[in-house]
């Protein structure tokens, strides 16, 4: 049964009905906290929103939570953020979708093209999972190869060219290891998998394979598999390990794009890649997302045969362009990165001290903007299997219980980043979060929690 600790009888009974119709209960697994063998809490059950503004998000049961979710992190100025809002509103009174081109087209592509330093050209998109789609179709049309790199524990999107090793099982050999039900084995053939930081394993794989390689694709920073940071200088050798072999190199910087710097990774790394994915931070929240790149690559999208073909109902849609062009507007102040690096790093700061306060192993690990603590006698992580074989997944479960209780919400799974956003601040959210973290690792460390599993009707399998 639920803890008493926290009220959720809204969301349990909310969560009850949507069972019956939708399947499991939500329109996105990620949705559905599943922490109930670890912590007898209310979950699988997805918590129900009611509104959010600022730092903040309120349920449907009432509680107010100091967010570091922020939609997956995609919210970088705050909830609802005034200038956002207000403009885009003022535009959707324009019109929605119009199935022509609009000038917003324009002035957020000029945009982009100034802040990012691998963007020559633009096209729009409105998800992650389509952006990185058709970079991969992109990189296939460019290169005429057909395989494509990528990392363990790299998320990309669910379409079924990459949704391979995403969370592979800790034990198995390194292989392409398909995420899904529903992926036909042929794609396996297409897809090479390697292991993250590991600079001999990436030279051997990419000379034994660079006729068939069209691409390598990663995240700069594993913003789904706890923040995990590249080695210094591995980016700059994939870099120069794509060019020996002509082989393009793609950063999805769907998560880090415009969160970890002004010009994203690529800015904070100094490397630049063929071709980008980005989305999420660019609009604060809006659907919009973008494919950029080098201009002899990006030509290759038009009408007909011989080009990449790219479209969408929703792309370039005005509001979402509108939201995007008022966020830009204020991220483009090299400033506001100073302010959200300050808070961030405080925080990192404070949770790393706690720990050792408490005497819990850990590494707290990440960009000031997107990180996240992992129990581990590790001093370091740099891969998918050092983390995997590190995470203390039952401590982290009653700590982030603890945490809601305290009026904090950070993600269930352990492997998704703490995010930080511009409406956070040292006044009144820093002490109200390291205060909760101290108790929620207190009770977490004396919790006398046995493993449980809360009832479901059989059809959330």
């Amino acid at each position: 049964m639920p803890h008493k600790g926290l009220k959720i009888a809204k969301s349990m009974k909310l969560f009850s009905d949507a069972l019956e119709v939708m399947p499991g209960g939500a329109s996105s697994n990620a949705r559905l906290w599943q922490t109930a063998q670890f912590c007898p809490i209310y979950t699988p059950c997805t918590i129900f929103a009611k509104r959010a503004y600022g730092a903040n998000i309120w349920d449907v049961d009432g509680n107010k939570y100091i967010d570091y979710r922020l939609g997956f992190g995609p919210i970088i100025l705050g909830h609802s953020y005034p200038a956002v809002s207000e403009a885009l509103h003022r535009e959707e009174r324009k019109g929605t979708v119009y199935a022509l081109d609009n000038e917003l087209e324009l002035k957020v592509s000029e945009r982009i093209i100034d802040m990012v330093p691998s963007a020559e050209m633009v096209r729009f998109s409105v998800t992650g999972t389509e952006a990185t789609m058709h970079a991969i179709r992109l990189a296939r049309a460019y290169t005429g190869k057909d395989v494509i790199l990528k990392f363990e524990g790299h998320f990309h999107g669910d379409h079924d060219y990459l949704l391979y090793s995403t969370s592979p099982p800790y034990t198995t050999r390194k292989r392409p290891y398909a995420q899904s039900a529903g992926i036909p084995k042929a794609i396996d053939r297409l897809v090479k998998v390697e292991t993250f930081n590991n600079f001999d394993a990436i030279e051997k794989t990419v000379k034994e394979n660079h006729r068939r390689l069209a691409a390598i694709i990663l995240e700069p920073i594993m913003g789904n598999a706890a923040g995990i940071m590249p080695k210094p200088g591995y980016l700059k050798f994939l870099k120069e390990l794509c060019d020996d072999y002509d082989v393009l190199l793609i950063f999805d910087e769907v998560k880090t794009g415009f969160r970890v710097a002004r010009g994203g990774a690529q800015e904070l790394f100094g490397v630049r890649p063929n071709i980008s994915t980005i989305g999420k931070a660019m609009s604060n929240g809006y659907p919009i997302s973008a494919i950029v790149g080098e201009e002899d690559i990006m030509q290759h999208f038009g009408p007909g045969p011989h080009k990449v073909t790219h479209g969408g109902t929703y792309a370039s849609n005005p509001v979402s362009l509108t939201a995007a062009d008022a966020t830009l507007n204020i991220l483009k102040n090299r400033e506001v990165y100073g302010r959200l690096y300050r808070y961030g790093e405080k925080l990192m700061k404070g949770i790393s001290a706690i720990l050792e306060e408490q005497d819990v192993q850990a590494v707290v690990q990440g960009h000031p903007t997107m990180f996240q603590y992992v129990p581990t006698d590790r001093k370091e992580i740099h891969n998918y299997r050092e983390l995997g074989n590190s995470a203390g997944m039952e401590l982290y479960a009653k700590i982030q219980y603890w945490l809601l209780t305290k009026g904090v919400m950070l993600d269930e799974d352990s492997q998704e980043c703490w995010y930080t956003c511009l409406a956070h601040s040292s006044r009144n959210d820093l002490k109200p979060t390291l205060d909760a973290f101290r108790f929620a690792v207190e009770r977490a460390k004396n919790s006398k929690f046995k493993a449980t599993r809360f009832k479901l009707p059989q059809n959330t399998a």
